[in-house]
């Protein structure tokens, strides 16, 4: 790394855009500058990427920025995110493996989606994951985007990891205590448990402005950690929509002792400091660019990504070429040096011999993992569409039923939501030919919601059906 290197993070949000420019000098981090700016909708294409590109520009113009330095992140609610458990037999080919297993995890067919993982525990038997998965035609949207001013990003991040990896970077992380971090963002809430260092739960929900403690407190009860020891917890509070009065609020809501703003202590930023709580996530994606990170996410592309150069056999085969040059042109004279080289050479090699035989038996283990995954693929061809299944719940629930999380793992489906009368869904669904034993997996609850500034009374419920097996 140099002495002097400089990042560009370009944080893309729901109807904003925020640019945080970091440089590193003599080993310290500061902000030199940021932007945040209101913009367009995606929905709204031509308007959203002239507006982009016109932001853009400019800042990195100002500043004279490298644009192979730049790193983007993409908005939350884009992407899936699942916690995951492998055998530990996986490790070795485990990206093949969750490429495979990808339609399992998400609502996206096989080959749709980017993604990519952080190993956060490993146990004797066991990998535990997090992994992100997102749909290919979203990333390709900003990179195609940015490739008109000739930026094609290191790596393509999400907020809630951007900002884990600058809580870690300031030494927020305490082993023995229990953090939750909180994005208070509108029109989405994120939640982030920490418990000894590691990251256990994530939860990203919609949510208002004016509910925002309220839907805090009864999130974090559906967690299942017992409140005692949340409500002890120490709690960080950043995004858009931070201020003293969302501390207060939680305090007072939930009788929380512990409820700070995070700590950015190891970033210089002079007079900026106040307020830069409200752009914590931004910060973390051009932190990126300048140190290594403790959740190294990268959602960008593989064959996009910077290739590093193998060395190993190659290097062996080079040196005894150029050693068998070197003793045919010394002669009788070189025939000694000759030989120590490829008595070196050959020493070489011999030490690599284990793992060359290692690198065999795991490509045998990959043309065996082959062979199952092609029979589980047989298997599996009898499973339905979940393009067919979403499509049957579209024409089958009623336009003011919300469905706010859909889990279907090839022969059962659960869905969440609300709805005015949620007893009414149990007989619309089990007239269906595709679904059978539909039930409720737990109580219907009545909740008040707000859309705009109109209140309504819902029903939250969450049912469970099996697809229908079908005979040949």
């Amino acid at each position: 790394m140099m002495i002097f290197d400089s990042s560009l993070g370009i944080d893309f949000r729901q109807n904003q855009l925020i640019l945080t420019f970091l440089k590193r000098s003599l080993g310290r981090i500061r902000l030199v500058d940021y932007g945040l700016y209101p913009i367009s909708s995606e929905g709204a294409k031509e308007d959203w990427e002239a507006q982009t590109l016109n932001l853009i520009n400019p800042f990195i113009s100002k500043h004279e920025i490298d644009k192979k330095r730049i790193s983007i992140s993409i908005p939350r609610e884009k992407v899936v995110v699942r916690f995951i458990r492998f055998p530990i037999a996986t490790k070795e080919n485990l990206r093949k493996v969750l490429e495979y297993e990808a339609p399992k995890y998400t609502p996206f067919e096989k080959g749709e989606t980017y993604f990519d993982y952080h190993i956060f525990k490993e146990e004797k038997e066991w990998l535990h994951l997090f992994v992100v998965f997102v749909k290919k035609d979203e990333v390709d949207r900003y990179l195609s985007l940015l490739k008109k001013i000739g930026i094609q990003p290191t790596s393509i991040q999400i907020p809630s990891t951007a900002a884990l990896n600058l809580f870690f970077y300031n030494g927020g992380v305490k082993e023995k205590e229990t953090s939750v971090l909180l994005d208070v963002a509108a029109p989405f809430l994120e939640m982030n448990l920490l418990r000894q260092g590691s990251l256990i739960e994530s939860l990203h929900l919609p949510f208002s402005s004016d509910e925002k403690a309220s839907k805090i407190i009864h999130s974090l009860k559906r967690t299942g950690m017992k409140w005692d020891s949340l409500a002890v917890s120490n709690f960080f509070v950043y995004g858009l929509g931070a201020d003293d009065g969302v501390l207060a609020s939680l305090k007072e809501a939930g009788q929380i002792q512990n409820v700070f703003f995070p700590s950015l202590k190891r970033i210089g930023s002079g007079e900026k400091a106040s307020t830069l709580y409200q752009i914590y996530p931004s910060l973390g994606v051009s932190l990126r660019g300048l140190t290594k990170t403790h959740m190294d996410l990268n959602l960008l592309p593989f064959e996009m990504r910077k290739k590093v150069r193998q060395f190993g056999k190659p290097l062996f085969i080079t040196l005894s070429i150029v050693a068998l040059i070197l003793g045919m042109t010394w002669g009788a004279g070189g025939f000694i040096r000759y030989r120590d080289e490829l008595n070196v050479v050959n020493g070489e090699i011999r030490k690599r011999k284990p793992a060359v035989e290692a690198v065999e038996k795991l490509q045998k283990q990959k043309e065996e993992l082959a062979k199952e995954i092609s029979d589980l693929r047989k298997i599996e061809m009898g499973e339905a569409s979940k393009v067919e299944i979403l499509r049957e719940l579209a024409q089958l629930l009623p336009d003011v039923v919300w469905i706010w999380n859909f889990k279907y793992n090839g022969k059962e489906i659960e869905i969440s939501g609300f709805a005015e009368s949620a007893s009414d869904l149990i007989p619309l669904l089990d007239k269906s030919p595709l679904f059978e034993k539909v039930e409720f997996l737990g109580p219907v609850t009545k909740e008040r919601m707000m859309r705009g500034n109109e209140s309504k009374e819902k029903e939250r419920f969450k049912i469970k059906m099996k697809i229908e097996l079908r005979r040949s």
